[in-house]
């Protein structure tokens, strides 16, 4: 028995090694970039931001490479890398550590420490980028502003304590955009909806934010609306509960539905609903 349970163990350890060598392939390893970078990434793939305190828009890019600018508040704290993945491109702000304990490194996946303490106590980084049509977005930030302008792709946003806005393209990718205890929620949708059919878009402010939309009343959607506080709704939309837990019901013309709207504004949050210009 003792025999056979030290097989098995080794069997279990060539295992990990190999899956973690074959993982290692993988991934890139992390590159600095100095002065911001053009980099190509294939329709289908993804961008993933990892900051942590600072802000990041990201727009529509003229051409066919993402193109990435910056400004950091203090050069010598940290270093903007990227590494590529199998899904796509990661792009990381790794600040210095003293402490050999607290070593930070870029991971996909929000799998390495970025910086050795708070994200309020880190320098700002200050981030401009440009994404090609059919490109999904991933941005997390434990500090700071997240917005996106013309992403048609997948876009997922997270900022632990800040503020996320997000104008719709239209597709044909979904939104999701959410915020810590902290922080406020804009969406943005376009008039004219690219499919596919019904379009997901979820938005989350887990504490005592607000999640405000602007939809088109042009513009059929399903809703779900978790609230623990009255909606503020706009007498266009012709909606008469308001009153919390939950509203579910329909937006805009009868037989028309081409998103679905899902969203949940935490312990203390509440949802307004506007008419977009």
């Amino acid at each position: 028995m003792r025999n056979a349970g030290c097989k098995g163990g080794l069997v279990l350890a060539m295992f990990v090694l190999a899956a973690a060598a074959s993982s290692a392939a993988a991934q890139s390893p992390a590159v600095e970039i100095a002065t911001g970078a053009n980099i190509a990434v294939a329709q289908g793939a993804t961008l993933e931001l990892l900051a942590v305190n600072g802000e990041a828009s990201f727009l529509k890019a003229p051409g066919d490479q993402v193109v990435i600018e910056y400004a950091r508040a203090v050069p010598a704290d940290v270093k903007i890398v990227t590494l590529t993945t199998p899904e796509g491109v990661t792009v990381c702000t790794v600040y210095a550590s003293a402490d050999p304990k607290k070593t930070t490194e870029c991971l996909s996946g929000g799998k390495g420490r970025l910086a050795p303490g708070k994200p309020k106590d880190q320098s700002r980084v200050q981030f401009r980028i440009r994404v090609p049509s059919g490109v999904h977005v991933t941005a997390t930030i434990g500090q700071g502003d997240l917005k996106s302008m013309g992403i048609t792709g997948n876009l997922r946003f997270y900022s632990n304590s800040g503020y996320v806005l997000v104008h719709d393209a239209g597709g044909p990718g979904t939104i999701q955009a959410g915020v810590g205890l902290l922080g406020n929620v804009d969406a943005v949708i376009a008039k004219v909806q690219n499919g596919p059919a019904l379009r997901q878009v979820r938005l989350q402010a887990i504490g005592s934010g607000r999640v405000r939309v602007a939809m088109p009343t042009t513009v059929g959607a399903s809703y779900s609306i978790a609230t623990q506080l009255p909606a503020a709704i706009d007498a266009v939309f012709g909606i008469e509960k308001v009153a919390p837990p939950m509203l579910i019901g329909h937006l805009g013309p009868a037989g028309d539905n081409q998103v679905q709207l899902d969203v949940d504004t935490g312990i203390a949050g509440q949802f307004v609903l506007q008419p977009a210009k």
